[in-house]
């Protein structure tokens, strides 16, 4: 039963006369389906995804890697840096993406009336 307002669904909550079964199956899917990748946590996709996550897989791979610690800081500066250029650059192209398409929306709107 859809409601319109709060208020609805908190009185339908105490009622138990309106509260509906589901199975805890349908509790799982209807998460799932809540908290896909179209809920992202970063607004950049999947791209900012895997940008995020060599950013914190690096420091350990290059520990494991480079025994020397002068030269492992200097590779953890190096890979901040370099991430920190990567997910900067991805949402530059996001932004441009988004502009050209209003550009499109303004010149369609133009051309109409």
């Amino acid at each position: 039963m859809p409601y319109h307002h709060w208020t609805e669904r908190v009185a339908a909550q105490d009622d138990p006369a309106e509260q509906e079964y589901t199975t805890p199956g349908d509790d799982l899917q209807r998460h799932a389906n809540n908290h896909g990748f179209r809920n992202a946590h970063t607004s950049l996709g999947v791209a900012g995804h895997l940008v995020h996550m060599g950013a914190m897989l690096f420091p350990v791979l290059a520990a494991e890697l480079i025994l020397d610690a002068d030269k492992y800081r200097k590779a953890v500066k190096i890979g901040a840096v370099a991430t920190t250029a990567l997910y900067e650059g991805l949402y530059t192209m996001r932004e441009a993406q988004r502009r050209n398409r209003q550009e499109e929306k303004l010149a369609e709107c133009r051309q109409s009336h």
